[in-house]
């Protein structure tokens, strides 16, 4: 009772100081409509035992809207519609999201009552068993996550497991009632989700593990068969007994069909640092793995004990370990990788099946001690991460959960209501505005949240915003549009759009789901160098609004063979490929130009970098390796340094003088067997020349040499310009 009663006083908590989250409108929207209209009037993939709960209190509360007549109505898609309901100033919408919560918390109850009754007479009512499950029910921070929102995650898997109990309880001890109740629960789980179906192989595989010796092998296929009429009709019931052209339920078909599809088009998803196109059947398990409490993974882990030591009872343990088998290898198969809350289902009997091994590590003082201990540190943090729940990651992601996971696992727009209140002590306090982007469907305003989100902006070709060099202030990003994908409805943003952020460290988060970062100033800059290797990356209006400067001087340069340093060392920025290391760096040491901005190839763009080069008084080419070259050899350009490394040599020159003269930088190396290499070339033209501007020149030959000639000339007329200049290797 206890647990069950703080389950119930964290979950409601939650569910009273989050925000909407994404999927909350959709599911409101057809709890309405059901409460209303009596049926599923819009498809969508879910089932209504959801809807038709939340709907039934909806209707005993306060008016709601005519969802009927909304403006949205006749396009039949949850989301706009639920977008459009929720900004109604006729609706009171944190009463209606809070009153559709508190459902799923009573739903959530159920679960933990039905774990602890099955956990109680599988371990032969040992308390220690029964305490740790209670315990890891009651802090459990993926239920509270889920138990704290209007979405079916919670009532699928309360109705899983109570199917699979009432089918353990019926082979126990067969009788009528036992076995009209397995009817209802099936008939409930069906109505639940879609993958509720699961269980149909599932209770027919546990029917025949429970013959008894000298039974027809008829006799469990019919007593399952007699299960789907009383199943099948509570189904329909939940549907209002609706009928189209003969069929009944023509939603829950519909349904499947939306389903199915959405299986097959795969989903845009946030994945160990990458957005990734599809799913991965490596999603789920890493999953697991990060975001389940460390306690129940040990546990998990001694599931093999579990089943070798107690193989006798292997008939019951079958009941608890087939379905959470079968439910993850489904999900894994699907990638549908949406977030943990769709593995939900399997939870419970994984947790029941693991805690079988508490009798073992109880008889030991030693892993008694520990046990206790682990139990204590899981409610500690339970505790700690309140009312963060959704945004849980366990000590294994070390903090940094949001470079592995996104979405539902880490953030669904839950925590708006929080940067609301931040936005307004900011501006209360400093007298300026907080800069912050949200892609959520929920309006800001409604939570006191003013200006435009910086997405919303960008999506409306209207942005200020420079994604390379912000501008200095606070800035609020909520992590999906950090790490890419974002909240706007599955549509794919500029996923790249922060990266400027990821460099850097938070200044602070909101609920876990919400990064706050200052910008202490602009970095300041006088020109942009665009590499054309292999060809032009941005145009110089795009490139200015990148970095929020106008007025700069451009210069192109191919990068593969120059490097070129405007101005006299003054500050600027490069539009780069994006390949890996540079090969003028290792002339530049300290003085490398940062990255400072990544962008991946997508309808905004193809891939390049921007890179940052804060300037120097004095020469840029600092490298230990560059040997001076002191003699001035005259014309546009001096020689200033060289170096050179097997058949590789570098020139390094400054400009004397602007000239529209077509030059090429001379590079003839003379080997010992008396042969010359030719290696001509220059990647930074003539006529983008001005005093003061440094540039290298690279030259590769077919082999190496010793002595290298070279100097300016004519390309035109092959005339020199500059006295040639003879090297030797450093």
């Amino acid at each position: 009772m206890a647990a069950l009663l703080i389950f119930f006083f964290l979950a409601l908590d939650t569910a009273g100081r989050k925000a909407i989250t994404t999927d909350e409108p959709l599911h409101l929207t057809h709890s309405i409509t059901m409460a209303q209209t009596g049926a599923m009037r819009i498809p969508e993939m879910h089932a209504p035992l959801t809807y038709r709960l939340v709907g039934s209190l909806l209707l005993v509360d306060e008016p709601v809207p005519d969802v009927t007549t909304l403006a949205s109505w006749p396009s039949q898609n949850p989301f706009f519609i639920g977008r459009e309901l929720i900004r109604r100033a006729d609706l009171a919408l944190d009463r209606v999201v809070w009153l559709g919560r508190f459902v799923v918390v009573c739903m959530g109850l159920l679960l933990g009552a039905l774990m602890i009754a099955w956990t109680r007479s599988l371990a032969r009512g040992f308390l220690p068993v029964v305490a740790v499950v209670a315990l890891l029910f009651a802090f459990s921070p993926n239920f509270l996550a889920s138990a704290a929102l209007v979405t079916t995650d919670i009532a699928v898997t309360m109705a899983f497991l109570a199917c699979v109990y009432a089918w353990w309880r019926f082979w126990e001890r067969p009788a009528w009632g036992r076995w009209l109740l397995v009817g209802i629960c099936l008939g409930l789980a069906l109505a639940a989700k879609l993958t509720g179906v699961l269980l149909l192989p599932i209770l027919l595989t546990l029917a025949y593990a429970r013959r008894r010796p000298g039974q027809s092998w008829l006799w469990p296929g019919l007593i399952w068969l007699s299960l789907l009429p009383v199943a099948g009709l509570l189904l329909w019931a939940t549907y209002g007994f609706e009928t189209r052209v003969g069929l009944p339920m023509p939603a829950y078909w519909e349904a499947w069909q939306l389903l199915l599809h959405e299986v097959d088009a795969s989903t845009i998803n946030f994945f160990f640092g990458r957005v990734m196109p599809s799913g991965s059947w490596l999603y789920f398990p890493a999953a697991l793995l990060l975001k389940t409490p460390l306690l129940q993974l040990a546990l998990f882990l001694l599931i093999p004990l579990v089943l070798w030591r107690e193989r006798h009872n292997w008939r019951d343990l079958l009941f608890v370990a087939l379905p959470p088998a079968v439910f993850i290898a489904v999900a894994v198969i699907s990638r549908v990788n949406y977030g943990y809350r769709h593995t939900l289902p399997a939870l419970p009997f994984l947790i029941i099946l693991g805690s079988l091994s508490v009798p073992f590590l109880w008889r030991r003082p030693v892993t008694r001690v520990i046990l206790i201990a682990a139990m204590g540190w899981t409610a500690l943090s339970a505790v700690r991460t309140h009312p963060d729940h959704l945004a849980y990651f366990n000590e294994l992601s070390r903090g940094q959960g949001y470079r592995y996971l996104g979405d539902s696992n880490l953030d669904w727009g839950q925590d708006l209501n929080q940067l609301g209140r931040y936005a307004r002590d900011y501006t209360a306090a400093t007298g300026r505005p907080l800069y912050y982007s949200y892609a959520g469907i929920a309006d800001p305003a409604h939570y006191g949240l003013e200006g435009t989100s910086i997405i919303r902006q960008f999506q409306a070709g209207q942005m200020t915003f420079a994604p390379a060099n912000p501008a200095a202030g606070r800035y609020a990003i909520n992590v999906s549009d950090l790490q890419g994908p974002g909240l706007n409805l599955g549509i794919l943003t500029e996923i790249d759009l922060f990266d400027w952020f990821r460099h850097r460290q938070p200044l602070d988060t909101l609920g876990g789901s919400i990064f706050i970062y200052d910008v202490g100033q602009q970095a300041e800059g006088n020109w942009i160098a665009h590499c054309l290797a292999p060809g032009p990356l941005l145009t110089d209006e795009q490139a200015e609004q990148l970095v929020g400067r106008s007025d700069l001087r451009h210069v192109r340069f191919d990068c593969t063979s120059s490097w070129v340093f405007p101005d006299n060392g003054t500050p600027g920025w490069y539009v780069l490929p994006a390949v890996g290391e540079q090969w003028i760096e290792r002339l530049l040491g300290d003085h490398s130009p940062e990255v400072v901005y990544q962008h991946r190839a997508n309808e905004y763009g193809p891939d390049y970098v921007i890179a940052y080069w804060p300037g120097s008084s004095g020469d840029p080419f600092t490298g230990d390796s560059l040997r001076p070259f002191a003699r001035d050899n005259h014309g546009p350009a001096s020689l200033r340094a060289y170096d050179a490394a097997n058949n590789e040599w570098i020139t390094v020159w400054q400009v004397r003088e602007a000239t529209a003269a077509p030059l090429s930088v001379q590079a003839h190396l003379l080997s010992a067997d008396g042969t010359v290499g030719v290696a001509d070339g220059l990647g930074f033209p003539a006529d983008q020349w001005r005093p003061g501007d440094w540039f290298a020149q690279r030259h590769i030959f077919d082999k190496p040499g010793d002595t290298l000639t070279t100097g300016l000339y004519d390309y035109v007329t092959l005339e020199p310009v500059t006295e040639p200049a003879q090297l030797s290797p450093p």
